[in-house]
């Protein structure tokens, strides 16, 4: 990753008035800085010699090639002697000191921005290169970037401090910025960049004007600059500055006057001043007050100043211990300045999440827009139509889980969800908390770097780090990673392929995040078949697999990199189209409301939506959401309905029988916003009501049409005016009664949102539609009504007393998805919804707090471990380790060769039949064995044998792996082959010396005496009940979840383990019941099948 590159300026001795002549040497600089005259940005203040020694300088290079990729580099210009004389009228007169001095200039050339390392690493080239002599020079070069060519690199983001591989290479004082420009000012420029504009930075100062451009691009992350970026040009560059598109530039402060005749946004960076050049000030929208403001008052936190920090410190003698403790301090400093700048960009962008469907790629920024500050507007406006946003919304779409999206997920867990500043601490100083920098020490370079002195340096760093590794605690998984990315790094370069692949198989399972995956892939390409050793078979293949995934991928890229703007249609919609389209505009995601939509939408016509009236029904779904959070209640209405009550419908004005007013409708109640003087007269809550019908209104000889309620406790009915509005409102407030009783009596709050939406579609058919049967149109959206009218409501009382509450992962997903595997851990319930998903949910309120994914595959089985990591086994064969802490995943074993089926305590099974026991601690393998079975499902412990279960029987196995018996269910129950049962579950009672079976297609539980397994001790029969699924023990109870025979709904069986008999049976899901845990023996949790796809929460008694 080094390249260097040399300049020399050569003067004539005979003619020192002619132009200077440059002689350059160029050691394999990179291929887009070739045809570039490197050497004006060497000498970026013009070649010439001086009379009087120079101070050293160093600036610093960014070069981009046509692809975006990026290189850096840091310059060092320095003065030596050329001449020991000077000529005058044809004569030389020498002189007793020297009286000329020539620059010359040395740029390392890396891939990765480590301007202070490199900067270092030149000064003592210099020390170097000073007392050398002329004939010298290059030998010392090649010397310094042979052994510069032979230090590895660190994984990419992880130079100073760990973090994920996204994470951008940081080696620079973040703090610049803040020194050079006011707070206000500093936002000033964050905005013209995210609103891509043409700026040009200027300093006196070349190195200034990289390392400020650099941190200010560092502060956006992670979104990325997508333009034009050149941080010096020198002077023979100004036309740089012509180009028509965005850039960030950088000049010489010397150029100001010239630059500024162009109309483009000036920095400079030496007064702290942003000016346009058109006028002293720039007329662009500020970034949003709110964001700004806490900002400036994180900001102001900041200690910027290195001196005060050493007020209360002696005076150090150990350069060394010196130059530690100020890195230290700048990397804390760093790490502040990296999450203020994050929470900035968090909260001007939070929220984008609410209107992208990533179903269908579209985002809709009309309202976005709608929801931002009317003062904020312009400024999202022109950031909106920004690539930096559309390379950001890309990200979004792809469900990129980086900075962004974590601290935006703190942000949404937060109770109030408000701008938090609790969220990283700002101490400032050494109180900050970090973790300790681990310092890897390389061997001594090699004295003559020929080849086999270069290899034995190799190997001695391989042995170093074998060392560091064998003496690293299991533990600290990230410093392990590290220390086998660098081997397999030095293994590389060694050519011992082999090795390197192993190391990299190790990183692989202990940190996926730093996996070089196309230098692996490299290696594997470049190894012959029968040098492939068996143990690296399953890395191999991954990576074979890893290449065919992404050559199918390719075909689809531009797919997956194109993001929409939600559009109205502009033709007729069939069925699909409407789905797709309603989908997009961010109305309605469920596929079920959205085709009785579109029945409603197409009463008394062919079954397709216009464009004319879809754009009717969407402006006035937009007015009626717009005129709900324009309504501003009086402090006396307000202190009658909870604080998270909203008004979604008010009526006109009429009169009812208790006083002349408006009718609001909340997610909870119906009120009287009393006329004149506002005040609250309350007219129902939803569960109070029972009756609401449509009644008339003696006014003189007419009869006014009515909406009458009756509710429970009060003798006289509420009766409102509301003529024309009757029978809509009528529709709305059945619907509304209808999902309270149903979220009351199924324990789900969902029904009740549910229902508001269908209330308020109803309200935009019947504006849309205006015609006779508009009324008729909007009873197809009384979807709860309907339910209650057809199919009796009543849920069993049992069921009713043993539910608490019910959660719906697939809450925000057009269709539900099944619950495959729950996982309660201390505070946390880890759910699995298919696909490698994986939600968590706080256990005190059940809310979500996290969502990620580990893999593509379907989650087989999850399992606490240690009390800090989630072990989860996928259909993918690997077991993903999660952090707790962190919750993600990084580390992953992958030894099982077929689907991950069961985990318990060091135990693990794959479906083939295979039985892993493994060191916790190492993550390694102790012991394996195979089974002969037809799918292995599950493992258990007991005393001292193993009880695995597969489709077709259940075994016990000795440790060792042997098998000391088979059990099978007998023979009347397994019949044929044809209808042979196949277990499903067991659950091991050692208190009790019992194991307890069932099937996935009997209704039957089969209890065995573990020391006598000929054939069972008893029989349990499930009434109405066609296959288990799933059992757990909680206290002296056994839970069975199933699903019944009278229907496809998902039962819930509770046992007693003394009796053996049936205590409850209860009905709580639409589908089968797939998965049981239990959270501290106080609730079980169910989850259900994809029809269903939600999670019941039940009481333990």
């Amino acid at each position: 990753s080094w390249k260097l590159r040399c300049c020399r300026f050569m003067p004539r001795p005979l003619f020192p008035r002619r132009p200077a002549q440059v002689s350059a040497r160029n050691v394999n600089v990179p291929y887009h800085c070739v045809g570039i005259s490197l050497d004006v940005l060497f000498f970026t203040g013009g070649l010439q010699l001086a009379s009087e020694q120079k101070e050293d300088s160093y600036h610093f290079l960014v070069f981009t090639d046509l692809f975006g990729n990026r290189t850096h580099g840091v310059v060092v210009q320095y003065y030596t002697t050329c001449l020991e004389g000077v000529v005058q009228n044809g004569h030389r007169w020498n002189s007793s000191k020297p009286r000329l001095y020539a620059p010359f200039a040395v740029c390392v050339i890396s891939k990765f921005p480590y301007y202070n390392a490199l900067r270092d690493c030149l000064s003592c080239l210099l020390v170097q290169l000073r007392p050398a002599r002329q004939v010298d020079f290059e030998e010392t070069i090649k010397e310094f970037s042979a052994k510069l060519s032979l230090v590895p690199l660190p994984p990419p983001g992880h130079v100073l401090c760990p973090s994920d591989q996204d994470s951008p290479v940081i080696d620079i004082d973040l703090h610049l910025p803040f020194l050079c420009f006011t707070h206000t000012t500093l936002l000033q420029v964050l905005s013209c960049l995210l609103q891509e504009q043409r700026m040009v930075f200027f300093s006196s100062d070349w190195a200034r004007l990289t390392l400020v451009a650099e941190s200010l691009l560092l502060y956006l992350q992670p979104l990325s600059w997508q333009q034009p970026y050149v941080p010096v040009l020198a002077g023979g560059m100004l036309d740089f500055l012509m180009a028509p598109t965005a850039f960030l530039m950088g000049c010489h402060i010397s150029h100001f006057e010239e630059v500024a005749t162009e109309d483009l946004i000036l920095v400079n960076i030496d007064d702290g001043i942003i000016q346009s050049s058109l006028s002293e000030t720039v007329d662009l929208p500020a970034i949003p007050l709110a964001a700004a403001e806490s900002f400036i008052s994180r900001a102001e936190c900041l200690q910027l100043h290195y001196d005060l920090e050493l007020c209360h410190l002696g005076v150090g003698t150990d350069a060394n211990a010196l130059r530690c403790q100020r890195r230290d301090w700048q990397r804390r400093l760093n790490t502040q300045i990296r999450n203020i700048a994050l929470e900035l960009v968090v909260n001007i962008l939070r929220g984008v999440q609410d209107f992208l469907s990533h179903e269908h790629r579209v985002f809709n920024s009309e309202e976005f827009l709608r929801t931002r500050e009317p003062t904020d507007q312009s400024f999202y406006k022109k950031v909106l139509e920004t690539h930096i946003f559309h390379s950001f919304l890309r990200d979004r779409l792809n469900r990129k889980w980086d900075s962004f999206s974590r601290m935006e997920q703190n942000m949404r867990n937060s109770i109030e969800n408000l701008l938090i500043s609790h969220f990283f601490c700002l101490s400032s100083g050494l109180k900050y908390p970090q973790e300790a920098v681990k310092v890897f020490r390389l061997p001594e370079f090699p004295p003559p770097l020929a080849y086999h002195y270069v290899q034995n340096y190799y190997s001695d760093m391989v042995a170093s780090l074998g060392r560091a590794i064998n003496a690293t605690p299991p533990d600290e998984s990230s410093l392990l990673a590290r220390y086998h990315y660098l081997r397999g790094l030095v293994n590389t370069v060694s050519n011992k392929r082999l090795d390197a692949l192993e190391d990299f198989q190790s990183l692989y399972k202990t940190d996926s995040d730093i996996f070089p995956s196309q230098m692996v892939k490299s290696l594997v390409d470049s190894l012959p078949e029968v040098e492939r050793r068996p143990e690296l078979k399953r890395l191999i293949s991954r990576v074979k697999r890893d290449q065919e995934l992404e050559r199918a991928h390719h075909g689809n890229s531009n797919e997956e990199c194109a993001v929409k703007r939600f559009k109205l249609p502009k033709k007729y919609m069939q069925l699909e189209e409407f789905v797709r389209c309603v989908q997009e505009s961010g109305i309605v995601k469920d596929q079920g409301t959205i085709q009785r939509l579109f029945d409603a939408l197409t009463v008394g016509h062919q079954k397709q939506v216009g464009p004319d009236l879809f754009r009717v029904f969407y402006t006035i779904w937009k007015e009626t959401e717009a005129e709900a959070q324009e309504v501003c209640l009086p402090a006396s209405v307000l202190e009658h309905i909870e604080p998270s009550e909203y008004v979604f419908k008010l009526s006109s004005s009429v009169k009812t029988s208790r006083g002349v007013g408006k009718i609001a409708m909340t997610q909870r109640r119906l009120f009287l916003l009393t006329d004149g003087r506002p005040g609250y007269v309350e007219v129902a809550q939803y569960r109070d009501l029972e009756e609401v019908k449509v009644s008339s209104a003696p006014f003189l000889l007419l009869r006014i049409p009515s909406l009458k309620l009756r509710v429970q406790g009060r003798k006289e009915a509420f009766e409102a005016n509301l003529k024309t509005e009757t029978e809509l409102w009528n529709l709305m407030v059945k619907e509304m009664w209808a999902g309270r009783s149903m979220a009351d009596q199924h324990k789900d709050p969902q029904y009740m949102q549910q229902a508001l939406t269908n209330a308020l579609l109803m309200d935009a058919v019947v504006g849309s539609l205006q015609s006779s049967k508009a009324i008729y149109a909007a009873s197809k959206l009384a979807h709860f009504d309907r339910i209650k009218m057809e199919v009796p409501m009543m849920v069993p009382k049992t069921t009713t007393e043993t539910l608490k509450h019910k959660i719906n992962p697939s809450l925000e997903l057009a269709a539900p998805q099944a619950v495959d595997v729950l996982l309660y851990t201390p505070g946390q319930l880890w759910v699995s919804v298919g696909g490698g998903k994986v939600m968590v949910f706080d256990a005190s309120s059940w809310s979500l707090t996290h969502t990620f994914h580990v893999g593509n595959a379907r989650l087989n089985c999850m399992l606490g471990v240690n009390s800090d990591q989630v072990w989860m086994g996928s259909e993918d064969s690997v077991i993903y380790i999660i952090s707790m802490l962190a919750l993600v995943c990084n580390r992953q074993l992958t030894e099982h060769r077929a689907e991950v089926t069961g985990l318990k305590v060091a135990y693990s099974c794959s479906a083939e039949g295979t039985v892993m026991v493994w060191d916790v601690s190492t993550l390694q393998v102790k012991k394996h064995f195979r089974l002969s079975c037809d799918r292995l499902q599950s493992v258990h412990s007991c005393n001292e044998t193993l009880w695995c279960c597969s489709k077709d029987s259940i075994m016990e196995v000795w440790r060792t792996g042997s098998l000391k018996h088979r059990l099978k269910l007998p023979e009347q129950q397994r019949g044929s082959t044809a209808t042979r049962s196949s277990i499903r579950s067991i659950l091991l009672l050692p208190e009790r010396e019992e194991l307890w079976s069932v099937c996935i297609d009997s209704g039957e539980v089969f209890i065995w005496h573990i020391k006598d397994t000929v054939k069972p001790l008893h029989r349990v029969t499930l009434q109405d009940c066609t296959g288990c699924y799933c059992m757990i023990k909680v206290k002296n109870q056994v839970w069975v979840g199933c699903v019944g025979r009278s229907s496809t709904k998902g039962k819930v069986y509770i046992l007693d383990t003394e009796t053996r008999l049936v205590l409850k049976e209860l009905h709580g899901h639409n589908d089968k019941v797939k998965a049981l845990c239990s959270a501290e023996d106080r609730y079980v949790l169910s989850g259900a099948g994809k029809h269903d796809g939600k999670i019941a929460i039940w009481k333990v008694e």
